[in-house]
């Protein structure tokens, strides 16, 4: 699958408004009561559209099926997601979609020798793309400012 990137611009305010207020107080619970609840908001779309999306057997009597494990995760990256290829070391926050990690799981995405591929995770933050960004620019104008105001009140 090829790798989009998207480029943000605009975000220098936002920015400047974090470093002021890692400052003063501890980065990382900045970035956990801002930058990670913003991320988790602007994931929710990806979230329900992978839920549509993920394949359910109405026949089976099995008693978890694939869509019933979809989960949304948003934190500040640890040692092992950095691992990651898609996760770097200047990230402040991830989000992230995900299913159950199974056989049944990573053939229905990526297919085998004798099943098809039935992509829902890829397709799904291809679809909702557009909607993270909008998401993500609207939740950080909003909970940023507010965060410093009830720091500022505080004091």
């Amino acid at each position: 699958m090829e790798r989009k990137v998207y480029r943000l611009e605009g975000f220098e305010e936002f920015e400047q408004q974090l470093r002021e207020l890692g400052k003063a107080y501890r980065s990382d619970t900045v970035a956990r009561r801002t930058l990670v609840k913003a991320a988790e908001a602007a994931m929710k779309p990806v979230e329900a559209t992978t839920r549509q999306l993920a394949p359910y057997d109405s026949t089976s009597n099995g008693p978890i099926h694939l869509r019933d494990t979809v989960r949304l995760d948003a934190r500040i990256p640890h040692g092992r997601d950095k691992m990651s290829d898609y996760v770097s070391d200047d990230d402040a926050a991830i989000a992230v979609v995900s299913v159950k990690k199974s056989a049944v799981s990573l053939a229905q995405e990526f297919g085998t020798r004798k099943i098809d591929a039935q992509p829902f995770l890829r397709p799904s933050l291809s679809r909702e793309a557009t909607s993270v960004l909008s998401i993500l620019k609207t939740e950080l104008a909003r909970i940023i400012p507010e965060y410093a105001a009830s720091l500022r009140r505080k004091k």
